[in-house]
Formats: structure tokens, C-alpha cells, sequence
């Protein structure tokens, strides 16, 4: 979901006494944008051929669109066991965890069923039917698969990984190690909706962000607007991406217990983390189990999320969690 950069972060450089030079980086990458502001030296055409590098270099591993990448590789060996890199080792590793405390509300074998709705790389553009639903459930569950030593390990033949409903999360994570590593302590990395601060804006001041409020016109309107300190934000909701099959309109969600798009009320969860991975993650399980239970489990593991609800007059109502409304109280101006 994308998110609105408020008019703050466009403060003169001058009166901060911070004489590097803002810089505001914007491109194209996994399927939607990117935008990057930072501060320093380096012209803002290097900055961007490096990031535009550091990505490319980043859908080479991820990106179940490249026929070639490391993550379609292992989805197409024929072993029960396949060597895999450190950086997809953490990105599995992590899914696996967040699929364990959500119930399998995330799982990141899910994938044959997103593909078969109509949101995966192959462009299927048909309702599945109940028979495929059932046969390609019967290939989902993150319990078959493990990591040991370096090595992703299947307990059941024909497994298909996707982790691209927390992949511009962590792209994002690994975007700002990237950028710290060359010395930018204050910056502001966003990926299609899912941004992850550091450090501050020169004045000392948190980055402020927008969450979009889902109204007939988008972006018309901001829900909340959250300051983010060495945090991130991710947003998962239905009204952009969705399929409409018949008189049905479907989202993009796919709950992998019924491995049907999710069916309720719910159009958008925004999730607060220090890591924007685990925030993206949260999202998506939260927005596959809806406010009637995600409410629950993010209030009892002390998640910070906020649900968008449409209720019967088809207004949108807001839920948030102690762990949000403790977020907003603490940093609020």
C-alpha cells in the first residue's frame, strides 16, 4: 500500500546547521517504487546507480519473476535438499519463524495458491477450481519445510517458496544496512508502501509518515500519521491488488488454511517493528486472519498494528492495538 511522505521532510537544510546535501533517490524495483532520502556528499546519480545495483544484486536471490534467481532455483531442484545463501537463509528463516507465532497465517509455501488466484508470475487469469484449491493444498504447509547447516531441507516433494509477501520488507532492511554501511546514519528507505527509518531528519526530529485512509478516492486521505524513530512500517490491504472473476471481486490475500483469497471486513493492517521484514510479514498474517482474530493474537504477542475495517454502512472504522496506541502516545508531538 503506498504511504505519504508529509510535508515535513521537505525542511530546509539550512536552518539545521547540517551542511550535507538532502538527497532524495526515487526508481523502479520489484514490481512497483522505490524512494530513498538521505543526507550527504555524493551526487545524487551515484547514489542512485548504486541502489539501482544493490537491488538488482537483491531480485537476483528473491524474485520468483526471474527464471534465473537464486529463490527459482530451489523451487525448481529436484532434491530433497538444496545449499542455499546466507541471505535467503535469513529471509526463510524469518518467514519460518512469524509462520510458527501466527498460526500459519503466514506461510511462505503458499505461493502454487497465490499463483493459481492469479497473482503470481505466470499471469493465470482463470478462477481456480475447488479440485485444484484441494490438490494444491495439499502442497502447502511451512511445517515441510526446515533449514540445517546451510541447507533448505523439504519433507515433501513438489514445495514452492515465495516470500514476496515480505520481500520488499526485507529489501528494505537490507537496502539500509547497505547505506549505513557506507556511513548515512539519518535516512528514510521506502519499497512500495514499506518503509523503515533511521536515525532522524537534521532538526532532530522524527520522520513522520502518512497511513493512507482507504476512501473512493486513494491517498485522498490519511488515516493516522505515525513518527517513526529507528522503526519501520508495513501495510497490507486489499484494495489495490485485487482480481475480479464473474460478479466476485477477489484480494490478493490468500488465507493458507482455505487457500481461498481471505473473505471479511478487514481492507488494511498497518504493522509497526523495528525490522521492516518482520512489520511486512505481520501484515500480511494479520490481514489473512482479519481484526475478528488478528486483533486478538497481535494484542496478546504485543504486535503494534492498526486494522481498517469496512463495517455494514460501508464506513471504515479503526482498530488499534495497546502495543500502537502505546507507540503513538510515546511519540506523538
Amino acid at each position: 500500500m503506498k504511504i505519504t511522505l508529509l510535508s515535513l521532510l521537505l525542511i530546509c537544510i539550512s536552518c539545521s546547521g547540517d551542511k550535507k546535501e538532502k538527497q532524495v533517490i526515487e526508481g523502479q524495483t520489484m514490481g512497483t517504487y522505490y524512494r530513498v532520502i538521505l543526507y550527504g556528499d555524493k551526487p545524487a546519480a551515484e547514489i542512485k546507480a548504486d541502489i539501482d545495483k544493490f537491488l538488482e544484486l537483491f531480485n537476483n536471490i528473491f524474485s520468483t519473476y526471474i527464471p534465473e534467481s537464486e529463490i527459482s532455483k530451489v523451487n525448481n531442484t529436484k532434491f530433497d535438499k538444496i545449499k542455499i545463501s546466507d541471505s535467503l537463509h535469513k529471509a526463510i528463516s524469518v518467514s519460518l519463524e512469524i509462520a510458527h507465532k501466527s498460526q500459519g497465517y503466514f506461510d511462505p509455501t503458499v505461493g502454487p495458491l497465490v499463483n493459481a488466484w492469479g497473482f503470481g508470475p505466470d499471469g493465470k487469469k482463470q478462477r481456480p477450481t475447488s479440485e485444484e484449491i484441494k490438490s494444491l493444498l495439499d502442497k502447502v504447509g511451512y511445517q515441510h519445510i526446515h533449514i540445517k547447516n546451510k541447507y533448505l531441507h523439504f519433507a515433501k516433494k513438489n514445495m514452492y517458496i515465495d516470500l514476496s509477501a515480505m520481500a520488499k520488507g526485507f529489501g528494505v532492511d537490507e537496502l539500509v544496512k547497505h547505506l549505513s554501511y557506507q556511513g548515512y546514519e539519518n535516512l528514510l528507505v521506502e519499497i512500495g508502501g514499506e518503509v523503515r527509518a533511521r536515525g532522524t531528519k537534521p532538526d532532530g526530529s522524527s520522520w513522520r509518515i502518512g497511513v493512507e485512509g482507504p476512501t473512493e478516492q486513494l491517498g485522498g486521505k490519511l488515516a493516522q500519521v505515525v513518527e517513526l524513530k529507528n522503526m519501520s512500517m508495513a501495510t497490507s490491504g486489499s484494495y489495490r491488488n485485487y482480481k475480479k472473476y464473474g460478479d466476485e471481486i477477489f484480494q490478493h490475500t490468500i488465507d493458507p488454511k482455505t487457500g481461498k483469497p481471505a473473505g471479511h471486513q478487514t481492507i488494511s493492517v498497518s504493522v509497526l517493528d523495528e525490522y521492516c521484514a518482520d512489520a511486512d510479514a505481520w501484515a500480511t498474517a494479520l490481514m489473512s486472519m482479519g481484526a475478528s482474530q488478528g486483533v486478538d493474537l497481535a494484542n496478546n504477542l504485543g504486535i503494534p498494528a492498526l486494522f481498517q475495517v469496512k463495517t455494514n454502512d460501508e464506513k471504515i472504522s479503526q482498530i488499534s492495538t495497546t502495543a500502537w496506541e502505546d507507540y503513538i502516545k510515546e511519540n506523538q508531538r
